[in-house]
């Protein structure tokens, strides 16, 4: 997997790209001879797109060719905006992103990618004849019409002369004209630096689809199918990304350290216990206590031993012996408690130095 990406930038190495591009390439070879195959099939599916449109009230692609027809310099930058633009702009927006969004270069280009494979599968699910090659209809071929300003062919809309075998006619439905300016518009108002920039981003895919379809190259529901594909691309590419991250983040279970057996008490701990259930509890034995509870240590018990807040059992049948624990404990914890080094406590509660 290394040998796959640039070790500095973390991005594919330039012949992963390349294939990739070969790959979409040869797709959209093998859609071109299923479509030429059916070429009913395509009819009878833009006449069903153009029914639907009229019945939805949206069929707008009629009016919009006649104006351009009727404007032949809107009309040849139209053909010119269709024959350069679309093989123009999305591959530069790509390199763009490389240098540019080298953190999302990835998601980028994974999104165009699977966007165009997508519209690949319905060219070849649903060959589709665009307005232009309908038979029995008013429309006019505005490529063909001003074949002679540009070097396409009259023939196969933005193909240059001599390539019409390599398009393929009946690739209308979804439009990826409409797909890929909505992508590149995206990228244009997301990471533009400048307002101009951004006014690019929103401007763009509005001409793509004001241009795909008053040529007659494109119906509005085919826009719309682009788009469609575009955002289901988008949104499956940024939910696999973002299970990649919290994979990538999430951290390894801690395993809890397992609980040993509870430590015997210390001797001092143990006097402290026997003063506590032999006399009865008052202020001062309640805050001493708390104070050996709280403490916990040895050290505790010396410092309430010395308050004087635990009396020492002297006498009764609870009375500690000249040897008691306690006195040992407190001696030996005396040399650590700072300011009581040298300091013991005899069984009947005076100090010794």
């Amino acid at each position: 997997m290394r040998r796959l990406r640039n070790q500095t930038t973390g991005l594919p190495v330039w012949w992963v790209e390349v294939l990739m591009l070969a790959v979409l390439y040869y797709s959209y070879t093998g859609t071109r001879s299923v479509a030429d195959a059916s070429v009913a099939d395509a009819m009878h599916m833009g006449r069903d797109l153009l029914r639907l449109e009229t019945y939805l009230h949206i069929d707008i692609e009629l009016s919009l060719n006649r104006w351009v027809q009727r404007v032949p310099v809107v009309a040849v930058l139209c053909c010119y905006y269709y024959a350069t633009l679309h093989f123009i702009v999305t591959p530069s927006l790509l390199v763009w992103s490389h240098r540019r969004n080298t953190r999302n270069y990835s998601q980028i280009r994974w999104t165009i990618v699977i966007t165009t494979l997508l519209c690949l599968l319905g060219f070849f699910l649903f060959p589709t004849a665009p307005p232009r090659l309908l038979t029995g209809t008013h429309y006019t071929d505005t490529m063909a019409h001003f074949e002679g300003w540009g070097w396409w062919t009259g023939t196969a809309s933005a193909a240059p002369n001599g390539l019409e075998s390599l398009t393929n006619q009946f690739a209308a439905l979804p439009s990826l004209h409409c797909a890929w300016s909505l992508w590149c518009g995206f990228l244009l108002l997301r990471f533009g630096r400048h307002r101009v920039t951004r006014v690019l981003g929103v401007l763009y895919p509005a001409a793509t689809l004001f241009v795909v379809m008053s040529t007659a190259n494109h119906y509005l529901l085919d826009a719309v199918a682009g788009w469609s594909v575009l955002g289901v691309s988008a949104a499956t590419v940024a939910l696999a990304f973002r299970w990649r991250r919290v994979r990538a983040t999430t951290p390894a279970a801690e395993v809890a350290p397992s609980v040993g057996p509870a430590a015997e008490p210390t001797p001092a701990a143990r006097a402290v216990s026997v003063a506590e259930s032999s006399y009865p509890a008052d202020a001062n034995a309640a805050a001493g206590a708390s104070t050996v509870a709280g403490a916990g240590t040895a050290a505790g018990a010396t410092a309430a031993a010395e308050s004087g807040r635990i009396p020492a059992a002297t006498s009764g049948p609870d009375a500690a012996p000249e040897t008691a624990p306690t006195s040992v404990a407190a001696r030996r914890t005396s040399d650590d408690v700072p300011g009581v080094a040298g300091l013991a406590v005899r069984p009947d509660g005076a100090r010794t130095g």
